[in-house]
Protein backbone atom coordinates (compact mmCIF):
# COMPACT_ATOMS: atom_id res chain seq x y z
CA UNK A 1 0.00 0.00 0.00
CA UNK A 2 2.65 2.52 0.90
CA UNK A 3 4.61 1.35 -2.31
CA UNK A 4 1.28 2.66 -4.30
CA UNK A 5 1.44 5.88 -2.46
CA UNK A 6 4.62 6.14 -2.90
CA UNK A 7 4.05 5.29 -7.00
CA UNK A 8 0.99 7.54 -7.60
CA UNK A 9 2.50 10.61 -5.76
CA UNK A 10 5.90 10.21 -7.46
CA UNK A 11 4.57 10.27 -10.98
CA UNK A 12 2.06 13.23 -10.13
CA UNK A 13 5.35 15.09 -9.02
CA UNK A 14 7.47 14.07 -12.08
CA UNK A 15 4.46 14.81 -14.51
CA UNK A 16 3.81 18.36 -12.64
CA UNK A 17 7.69 19.02 -12.83
CA UNK A 18 7.36 18.26 -16.62
CA UNK A 19 3.90 20.43 -17.29
CA UNK A 20 5.69 23.46 -15.80
CA UNK A 21 9.18 23.38 -17.70
CA UNK A 22 6.84 23.00 -20.89
CA UNK A 23 4.55 25.64 -19.63
CA UNK A 24 7.50 28.52 -19.04
CA UNK A 25 9.57 27.05 -21.35
CA UNK A 26 7.66 26.21 -24.45
CA UNK A 27 4.49 27.88 -24.46
CA UNK A 28 4.47 30.68 -21.71
CA UNK A 29 1.61 32.47 -23.88
CA UNK A 30 0.49 35.45 -21.61
CA UNK A 31 1.40 33.68 -18.70
CA UNK A 32 3.89 31.51 -17.34
CA UNK A 33 3.69 28.18 -14.99
CA UNK A 34 2.34 28.70 -11.36
CA UNK A 35 6.10 27.74 -10.08
CA UNK A 36 7.64 30.05 -12.00
CA UNK A 37 5.19 33.20 -11.18
CA UNK A 38 5.53 31.91 -7.60
CA UNK A 39 9.27 31.25 -7.36
CA UNK A 40 10.21 35.08 -8.95
CA UNK A 41 7.63 36.58 -6.30
CA UNK A 42 8.59 35.28 -3.32
CA UNK A 43 12.13 35.77 -4.15
CA UNK A 44 11.58 39.57 -5.11
CA UNK A 45 9.41 39.88 -2.34
CA UNK A 46 12.12 38.14 0.28
CA UNK A 47 14.62 40.54 -1.28
CA UNK A 48 12.77 43.56 -1.05
CA UNK A 49 12.43 42.95 2.95
CA UNK A 50 15.86 42.45 3.15
CA UNK A 51 17.10 45.55 0.66
CA UNK A 52 15.14 47.92 3.23
CA UNK A 53 17.01 47.32 6.07
CA UNK A 54 20.09 48.05 4.27
CA UNK A 55 21.87 50.79 3.04
CA UNK A 56 20.46 51.89 -0.64
CA UNK A 57 23.84 50.70 -2.38
CA UNK A 58 23.68 47.46 -0.67
CA UNK A 59 20.14 47.02 -0.85
CA UNK A 60 20.17 47.61 -4.48
CA UNK A 61 22.96 45.06 -5.30
CA UNK A 62 20.63 42.24 -3.52
CA UNK A 63 17.29 43.59 -5.84
CA UNK A 64 19.74 42.82 -8.93
CA UNK A 65 20.42 39.06 -7.35
CA UNK A 66 16.20 38.59 -7.62
CA UNK A 67 15.68 37.93 -10.88
CA UNK A 68 18.98 35.60 -11.57
CA UNK A 69 18.31 33.80 -7.99
CA UNK A 70 14.71 33.17 -9.04
CA UNK A 71 15.96 31.58 -12.10
CA UNK A 72 18.00 28.95 -10.73
CA UNK A 73 15.60 28.33 -7.72
CA UNK A 74 13.13 27.39 -10.39
CA UNK A 75 15.43 25.24 -12.69
CA UNK A 76 16.72 23.83 -8.67
CA UNK A 77 12.90 23.12 -8.31
CA UNK A 78 11.99 21.07 -11.21
CA UNK A 79 15.83 19.12 -11.08
CA UNK A 80 14.65 17.80 -7.86
CA UNK A 81 11.00 17.21 -8.48
CA UNK A 82 12.11 15.40 -11.73
CA UNK A 83 14.97 12.87 -9.81
CA UNK A 84 12.72 12.50 -6.65
CA UNK A 85 9.63 11.88 -9.09
CA UNK A 86 10.84 8.88 -10.66
CA UNK A 87 12.68 7.56 -7.50
CA UNK A 88 9.40 7.50 -5.71
CA UNK A 89 7.80 5.18 -8.73
CA UNK A 90 10.99 3.10 -8.63
CA UNK A 91 9.82 0.36 -5.76
CA UNK A 92 6.68 -0.49 -8.23
CA UNK A 93 8.69 -0.25 -11.46
CA UNK A 94 11.95 -1.18 -10.77
CA UNK A 95 11.62 -3.23 -7.38
CA UNK A 96 13.79 -0.95 -5.26
CA UNK A 97 13.65 -0.96 -1.67
CA UNK A 98 10.96 1.95 0.05
CA UNK A 99 14.02 3.14 1.96
CA UNK A 100 16.35 5.95 2.17
CA UNK A 101 18.87 4.09 1.15
CA UNK A 102 17.35 2.01 -1.49
CA UNK A 103 16.07 4.82 -3.29
CA UNK A 104 19.89 6.92 -3.43
CA UNK A 105 20.93 3.97 -4.51
CA UNK A 106 18.97 4.21 -7.33
CA UNK A 107 19.58 7.34 -8.06
CA UNK A 108 23.32 6.85 -7.64
CA UNK A 109 23.12 4.25 -10.40
CA UNK A 110 24.60 1.90 -8.15
CA UNK A 111 22.51 -0.69 -9.96
CA UNK A 112 21.93 0.43 -13.49
CA UNK A 113 18.36 -0.17 -14.93
CA UNK A 114 16.68 1.43 -17.41
CA UNK A 115 14.16 3.39 -15.12
CA UNK A 116 16.91 4.96 -13.18
CA UNK A 117 18.91 5.87 -16.88
CA UNK A 118 15.51 7.27 -17.61
CA UNK A 119 15.54 9.62 -14.89
CA UNK A 120 18.80 11.43 -15.84
CA UNK A 121 18.21 11.68 -19.41
CA UNK A 122 15.33 13.61 -18.16
CA UNK A 123 16.50 15.54 -15.77
CA UNK A 124 19.37 16.15 -18.06
CA UNK A 125 16.56 17.37 -20.60
CA UNK A 126 14.83 19.66 -17.51
CA UNK A 127 18.28 21.31 -17.58
CA UNK A 128 18.81 21.93 -21.36
CA UNK A 129 14.83 23.57 -21.30
CA UNK A 130 15.86 25.84 -18.66
CA UNK A 131 19.32 26.48 -20.67
CA UNK A 132 17.07 27.55 -23.58
CA UNK A 133 14.49 29.67 -20.71
CA UNK A 134 17.79 31.47 -19.71
CA UNK A 135 18.55 32.47 -23.06
CA UNK A 136 15.48 33.69 -23.97
CA UNK A 137 15.20 36.00 -21.13
CA UNK A 138 18.73 37.10 -21.51
CA UNK A 139 17.90 38.01 -24.83
CA UNK A 140 15.03 39.90 -23.86
CA UNK A 141 16.62 41.80 -21.33
CA UNK A 142 18.90 42.80 -24.02
CA UNK A 143 16.00 44.07 -26.43
CA UNK A 144 14.88 45.89 -23.80
CA UNK A 145 17.61 47.75 -22.22
CA UNK A 146 19.30 48.35 -25.99
CA UNK A 147 16.60 51.11 -27.18
CA UNK A 148 16.44 52.53 -23.77
CA UNK A 149 20.17 52.62 -24.24
CA UNK A 150 20.29 54.67 -27.97
CA UNK A 151 17.40 56.60 -26.98
CA UNK A 152 19.94 57.97 -23.83
CA UNK A 153 22.93 58.25 -26.16
CA UNK A 154 20.73 60.07 -28.78
CA UNK A 155 18.77 62.40 -26.61
CA UNK A 156 21.60 63.26 -24.54
CA UNK A 157 19.04 62.22 -22.05
CA UNK A 158 16.29 64.21 -22.81
CA UNK A 159 14.12 64.82 -19.79
CA UNK A 160 10.68 65.83 -21.13
CA UNK A 161 8.35 64.64 -23.41
CA UNK A 162 8.39 67.86 -25.36
CA UNK A 163 11.96 67.96 -25.92
CA UNK A 164 12.10 64.00 -26.90
CA UNK A 165 9.56 65.92 -29.43
CA UNK A 166 11.55 68.64 -30.35
CA UNK A 167 14.84 67.11 -31.44
CA UNK A 168 13.07 64.40 -33.52
CA UNK A 169 11.63 67.81 -35.62
CA UNK A 170 14.36 69.22 -35.79
CA UNK A 171 16.57 66.54 -36.90
CA UNK A 172 14.10 65.02 -39.38
CA UNK A 173 11.03 65.14 -41.11
CA UNK A 174 7.65 63.69 -40.22
CA UNK A 175 8.51 60.87 -41.43
CA UNK A 176 11.86 60.58 -39.17
CA UNK A 177 9.01 60.71 -36.00
CA UNK A 178 6.99 58.02 -37.73
CA UNK A 179 9.84 55.82 -37.54
CA UNK A 180 10.52 56.43 -33.64
CA UNK A 181 6.92 55.61 -32.93
CA UNK A 182 6.87 53.03 -34.83
CA UNK A 183 10.48 51.24 -33.23
CA UNK A 184 8.68 51.80 -29.97
CA UNK A 185 5.51 50.62 -30.77
CA UNK A 186 7.53 46.94 -31.99
CA UNK A 187 9.81 47.54 -28.43
CA UNK A 188 6.11 47.64 -26.59
CA UNK A 189 4.46 44.76 -28.27
CA UNK A 190 8.14 42.81 -27.24
CA UNK A 191 7.79 44.29 -23.78
CA UNK A 192 4.30 42.53 -23.57
CA UNK A 193 4.65 39.43 -24.97
CA UNK A 194 8.01 39.12 -22.91
CA UNK A 195 7.54 40.15 -19.40
CA UNK A 196 4.33 38.39 -19.15
CA UNK A 197 5.33 35.18 -20.46
CA UNK A 198 8.84 35.49 -18.68
CA UNK A 199 7.64 37.48 -15.04
CA UNK A 200 11.58 37.56 -13.86
CA UNK A 201 12.19 40.24 -16.96
CA UNK A 202 10.33 42.42 -14.38
CA UNK A 203 12.04 42.31 -11.32
CA UNK A 204 15.34 42.80 -13.47
CA UNK A 205 17.19 46.00 -12.54
CA UNK A 206 17.78 48.72 -15.77
CA UNK A 207 21.02 48.48 -17.14
CA UNK A 208 21.74 51.88 -17.58
CA UNK A 209 20.72 55.54 -15.55
CA UNK A 210 17.39 55.48 -17.38
CA UNK A 211 14.73 53.42 -16.41
CA UNK A 212 13.02 51.63 -19.52
CA UNK A 213 9.72 52.68 -17.91
CA UNK A 214 10.42 56.10 -18.01
CA UNK A 215 12.34 56.01 -21.23
CA UNK A 216 8.55 54.68 -22.67
CA UNK A 217 6.63 57.52 -21.00
CA UNK A 218 8.69 60.06 -22.53
CA UNK A 219 8.19 58.10 -25.75
CA UNK A 220 4.84 57.68 -25.25
CA UNK A 221 4.03 61.31 -24.11
CA UNK A 222 5.87 62.81 -27.07
CA UNK A 223 2.74 60.63 -29.46
CA UNK A 224 0.29 62.00 -27.07
CA UNK A 225 1.28 65.66 -27.58
CA UNK A 226 1.57 65.19 -31.34
CA UNK A 227 -1.47 63.61 -31.50
CA UNK A 228 -3.62 66.03 -29.25
CA UNK A 229 -1.74 69.04 -31.23
CA UNK A 230 -2.10 68.20 -34.56
CA UNK A 231 -3.86 64.93 -35.02
CA UNK A 232 -4.26 65.40 -38.95
CA UNK A 233 -0.55 65.87 -39.10
CA UNK A 234 0.51 63.19 -36.97
CA UNK A 235 2.83 59.93 -38.22
CA UNK A 236 0.76 56.91 -38.70
CA UNK A 237 2.34 55.20 -36.27
CA UNK A 238 1.02 57.65 -33.44
CA UNK A 239 -2.10 56.26 -32.51
CA UNK A 240 -0.14 52.82 -32.91
CA UNK A 241 2.82 53.63 -30.68
CA UNK A 242 -0.32 55.40 -28.13
CA UNK A 243 -2.47 52.23 -28.45
CA UNK A 244 0.43 49.49 -27.43
CA UNK A 245 1.12 51.71 -24.18
CA UNK A 246 -1.93 51.81 -23.38
CA UNK A 247 -2.59 47.90 -23.25
CA UNK A 248 0.85 47.43 -22.19
CA UNK A 249 0.90 49.25 -18.98
CA UNK A 250 -1.83 48.11 -17.06
CA UNK A 251 -1.06 44.40 -17.65
CA UNK A 252 2.37 44.68 -16.20
CA UNK A 253 1.19 46.51 -13.48
CA UNK A 254 -1.32 43.88 -12.87
CA UNK A 255 1.10 41.56 -12.74
CA UNK A 256 3.25 42.83 -10.11
CA UNK A 257 0.29 43.55 -7.72
CA UNK A 258 -0.30 47.25 -8.76
CA UNK A 259 -4.04 47.82 -9.43
CA UNK A 260 -5.16 51.45 -9.99
CA UNK A 261 -8.28 52.71 -11.06
CA UNK A 262 -8.06 55.19 -14.36
CA UNK A 263 -7.29 58.45 -13.06
CA UNK A 264 -9.18 61.89 -14.64
CA UNK A 265 -6.01 63.55 -15.00
CA UNK A 266 -2.52 62.44 -14.94
CA UNK A 267 0.47 64.72 -13.84
CA UNK A 268 3.21 62.02 -12.74
CA UNK A 269 6.60 63.10 -13.62
CA UNK A 270 4.99 66.60 -15.14
CA UNK A 271 3.95 68.25 -12.26
CA UNK A 272 6.45 71.05 -12.72
CA UNK A 273 5.57 71.44 -16.31
CA UNK A 274 2.73 73.76 -17.64
CA UNK A 275 0.86 72.60 -20.65
CA UNK A 276 1.36 75.89 -22.39
CA UNK A 277 5.04 75.79 -22.04
CA UNK A 278 5.17 72.08 -23.59
CA UNK A 279 2.71 73.28 -26.48
CA UNK A 280 5.01 76.33 -27.02
CA UNK A 281 8.08 74.26 -26.99
CA UNK A 282 6.80 71.60 -29.97
CA UNK A 283 5.40 74.08 -31.63
CA UNK A 284 8.25 76.35 -31.96
CA UNK A 285 10.27 73.55 -32.70
CA UNK A 286 8.20 72.73 -35.70
CA UNK A 287 4.90 70.81 -34.84
CA UNK A 288 2.02 72.06 -36.88
CA UNK A 289 -0.61 73.46 -34.20
CA UNK A 290 -4.08 72.77 -35.01
CA UNK A 291 -5.17 73.15 -31.49
CA UNK A 292 -4.64 75.67 -29.14
CA UNK A 293 -4.04 74.61 -25.11
CA UNK A 294 -7.75 74.19 -24.13
CA UNK A 295 -8.80 71.82 -26.82
CA UNK A 296 -5.24 69.35 -26.81
CA UNK A 297 -5.60 69.17 -23.13
CA UNK A 298 -8.37 66.77 -22.83
CA UNK A 299 -6.46 64.68 -25.77
CA UNK A 300 -3.53 64.62 -24.05
CA UNK A 301 -4.86 63.59 -20.55
CA UNK A 302 -6.96 61.07 -22.34
CA UNK A 303 -3.83 59.26 -23.52
CA UNK A 304 -1.98 59.92 -20.92
CA UNK A 305 -4.10 58.50 -18.08
CA UNK A 306 -4.17 55.05 -19.74
CA UNK A 307 -0.75 54.45 -19.62
CA UNK A 308 2.04 56.76 -17.33
CA UNK A 309 -0.02 55.72 -13.67
CA UNK A 310 0.47 52.29 -14.18
CA UNK A 311 4.13 52.80 -15.26
CA UNK A 312 5.32 55.05 -12.68
CA UNK A 313 3.35 52.98 -10.01
CA UNK A 314 5.39 50.00 -11.06
CA UNK A 315 8.76 51.84 -10.73
CA UNK A 316 7.76 52.51 -7.33
CA UNK A 317 7.03 49.08 -6.57
CA UNK A 318 9.86 47.60 -7.92
CA UNK A 319 12.06 50.17 -6.19
CA UNK A 320 13.37 52.20 -9.00
CA UNK A 321 12.51 55.33 -8.22
CA UNK A 322 14.77 55.53 -4.32
CA UNK A 323 17.21 58.01 -5.18
CA UNK A 324 17.10 58.99 -1.59
CA UNK A 325 18.59 56.95 0.61
CA UNK A 326 16.09 57.72 3.81
CA UNK A 327 13.28 57.18 1.02
CA UNK A 328 14.88 53.84 0.48
CA UNK A 329 14.84 52.88 3.98
CA UNK A 330 11.35 54.20 4.70
CA UNK A 331 9.15 52.80 1.55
Amino acid sequence: MTETIAFVFGAALAVTAWLSVLRTVFVPRSRSSVLMRTVVGGTWRAGSVLARRLPRAAGERVLELCAPLALYLAAACWFAATLAGFALTAPVLAGVPLTWSGLTGFLLLRDVNLLAVAAWLSALLVLASFVLHLYRVTAAYSRRELVVARMSMRAAMATEAEQVLAEHLRLGSRDHLDRLFAQWTGWLADILATHTGYPALTVYRPATETCWLDAAVLVLDAAALTESVAPDWAPPSTRSVLMAGAECFPVLARQVGVRLPRPVVSLEGREERDFDQTLKVAVDAGLPQEFGEQEAWPVFQHWRTRYAPYAVAMGQRLRYRAADPSAWLNS
